[in-house]
């Protein structure tokens, strides 16, 4: 009894917690049985939005037919003439609908409701389950933010260790302890596009460039580059030019 009741409970709380952005998921309890509670808790969604929007529009195209019929009668009162206008009254009748999922607040929220419910439902029933959309919205605008305030912070701290930005300098291999190459270029900043294997042609000579190294020199966060002369018939897929310092 306790154990159904338990599972019970965790299934219930298993259909909110679907709501979640899926990537969060992982990071939940593993006794909430996500997978299992992810469609049905689109459905339920769905139902949601039937239960406020059936009564919401019933409402709203009473108030419709009633306001069309105010007007026939208004008109009427004015220009005995004019009779009833039936098709008036079933013009707004007919619109209720639209004006109501598109100019009244209830209209949207069931709107949007039976949209991502179903959304939901189907990604649920396909393998691919999603969270609530404006929920996943808000979450990868919030963590997008967040990962660039963080890099932003990576990359002022890694400046700090580097130092002011001073030329490249050329040093052997022995010098640098990286054995197995011709030479090394030691350079105060990271080079975009020097990338191991990537072919650097020189005026000199054209090398390969093999594992770069981070390491402090004098105080300063330094990258190598070890280059190796290439010599090789190898195919050439990524290169990049560059004048070798003196």
């Amino acid at each position: 009894m306790g154990d159904s009741l338990f599972r019970l409970l965790a299934f219930g709380a298993a259909l909110f917690a679907a709501l979640l952005p899926f990537r969060h998921w992982q990071r939940l309890p593993s006794w909430l049985p996500l997978d299992s509670a992810a469609f049905p808790s689109g459905v339920l969604t769905v139902f949601a939005g039937a239960a406020l929007g059936i009564p919401g529009f019933l409402e709203h195209a009473g108030f419709e037919v009633s306001f069309a019929n105010q007007a026939v009668v208004d008109e009427a009162m004015r220009n005995p003439n004019a009779g009833y206008s039936r098709s008036m009254v079933q013009g707004f009748a007919g619109l209720a609908i639209f004006t109501f999922l598109l100019l009244t607040p209830k209209g949207w929220l069931t709107l949007y409701l039976l949209g991502s419910g179903g959304v939901r439902a189907a990604g649920a029933w396909f393998g691919d389950p999603i969270g609530d959309p404006i929920l996943t919205a808000v979450d990868n605008v919030a963590a997008g933010g967040h990962s660039r305030r963080r890099e932003r912070r990576d990359q002022e701290t890694r400046r700090a260790r580097e130092g002011p930005e001073i030329p490249d300098r050329v040093v052997t291999s022995t010098s640098a302890g990286i054995p197995g190459c011709d030479l090394v270029v030691v350079a105060s900043r990271r080079k975009p596009g020097w990338e191991r294997g990537v072919v650097v042609f020189t005026a000199s000579a054209v090398y390969r460039i093999g594992e770069p190294v981070e390491r402090t020199i004098a105080g300063r966060l330094r990258t190598l580059y070890p280059l190796s002369e290439h010599k090789d018939l190898e195919a050439v897929r990524k290169s990049v030019d560059y004048d070798l310092p003196t």
